[in-house]
């Protein structure tokens, strides 16, 4: 069975399992089939027996109660993708103007269990219930919740104030392909190597009331970008795990994908990475689909970390900007203390020790923009690029398919330091996208 296949009946049975234990006919089930299978095709055999109550004797020869007529049931359920692929009249993301980006719409409540729920009944009792309708406090139902950090201290609240292109919750097994890639990541703040096997892992958190069993995790590249869309994203791979509810052992997992990354650096480049994690009923991915600062659902790496002899061949990097759904975006550069950046305690392994910030001794800035993929200016030939107009602090970006070219001239910081400079992007007032270029000292 093919991957999309794959996801496609982890979907419907999900659904299956949901109406069935909303009706209470689970003890139906073959108990020789179990409840799923992890490995090879997902072989669940669900078996409706309608109108066994009416049998004379139990399993010891005792009368059995009768039972009334088992009518067809009527359940409404809707999966939420949020990948815009759906039907007419089936999911799509929330409408926006021009120039807008598309927003996060979490539901509102219809006051049905005004103090919550702890069965999963009393959510979906009520069929007629719009899908972006909730039946009391969605932190308050009998629901998981799951997401990925966008930093240390998230505890999923969105949008994100500030960077959320930092997640800590996305690591890498530099060189060695899967199968042979530890449980735990060997240094939680590597990077991957160009042209060979990779592995990457997702940390994954449930802080529901209700366990989130069979959640999907899957891991994307993208090119350097600031903003993204399913048009340019790369799937890696994708697996399935359980979670159990919050306060539990259980409720977070570091998952590992199951197919190697053999990650290619566009002009120097390092690529993005994305994962999203999901439950197709209880907890499905929602609109927008690849906007890690307003979707708990999705993780973002948008870190490029490099030494200093690397920085120093390579010293123009092209970012593309990304979609602005019809807008005007604005694209700036600067330089950031490294206690800001809480991501480089991943790279020392110490939780109260990070890298001291270098000292500024040259220039940082961006470069007009230009078509993606059109050829950047060759600045190392220009004495001072600022004053002849090729530099600049922070540009104005109008259409989709532009791209920037980032430039740092900042000597070596030496042993133990590093440089630090965020490229963003916003749009309205609001931050829709970064890149942190990370020099490491030598």
């Amino acid at each position: 069975m093919s991957e999309a296949g794959r996801i496609i009946r982890r979907a419907v049975d999900g659904v299956e399992d949901a109406v069935e234990r909303v009706l209470g006919r689970e003890e139906d089930e073959d108990e020789g089939e179990g409840h799923r299978e992890h490995e090879g095709d997902h072989a669940h055999k669900h078996e409706h027996e309608h109108g066994h109550g009416h049998h004379d004797q139990g399993d010891h020869g005792r009368p059995l109660r009768p039972q009334p007529p088992v009518l067809p049931p009527v359940v409404n359920v809707t999966v939420a993708c949020g990948c815009g692929c759906c039907p007419p009249g089936g999911h799509r993301p929330p409408p926006s103007t021009p120039g807008e980006r598309p927003p996060h719409v979490t539901g509102t409540s219809d006051g049905s269990v005004p103090k919550g729920t702890v069965d999963l009944g009393g959510i979906v009792s009520v069929t007629t219930r719009p899908p972006d309708v909730w039946p009391g406090p969605r932190d308050k139902l009998f629901l998981p919740f799951l997401f990925l950090r966008a930093n240390a201290g998230d505890i999923g609240a969105r949008p994100v104030i500030g960077p959320f292109w930092e997640s800590p919750d996305i690591l890498i097994e530099p060189g060695v392909d899967p199968q042979h890639a530890p449980a735990i990541p060997t240094s939680l703040g590597a990077i991957a190597k160009a042209g060979v096997d990779n592995t990457l892992y997702a940390h994954v958190w449930n802080l529901g009331q209700a366990a989130a069993p069979d959640t999907l995790v899957e891991f994307y590249w993208f090119n350097p970008s600031l903003g993204f869309d399913g048009a340019h994203a790369n799937l890696i791979g994708a697996t399935w795990t359980d979670l159990g509810p919050r306060g539990g052992a259980r409720s977070h997992r570091l998952v590992r994908c199951p197919v190697s990354w053999r990650a290619v650096f566009v002009n120097g480049g390092h690529e993005c990475l994305m994962v999203r994690a999901s439950q197709a009923v209880l907890d499905p991915l929602s609109a927008p689909a690849w906007d890690a600062s307003r979707n708990r659902h999705i993780g973002q790496r948008n870190i490029h970390v490099m030494n200093a002899s690397e920085a120093a061949a390579k010293p123009t990097l092209p970012i593309a900007v990304g979609p602005l759904f019809g807008g005007a975006a604005a694209v700036a550069v600067q330089r950031a203390d490294t206690a800001a950046v809480p991501w480089l305690h991943l790279v020392t392994m110490d939780r109260n020790r990070t890298l001291g910030t270098g000292a500024a001794t040259g220039d940082v800035g961006l470069t007009a923009p230009t078509p993606a993929g059109a050829p950047l200016p060759n600045l190392g030939v220009v004495a001072d690029p600022r004053a002849a107009g090729l530099l600049g602090d922070s540009h104005g970006v109008t259409g989709d398919g532009q791209q920037v070219g980032f430039h740092a001239t900042d000597d070596n910081p030496g042993a133990g330091q590093a440089h630090v400079y965020r490229v963003t992007g916003e749009q309205n007032g609001a931050l829709f996208g970064g890149y942190t270029v990370i020099v490491l000292g030598e």
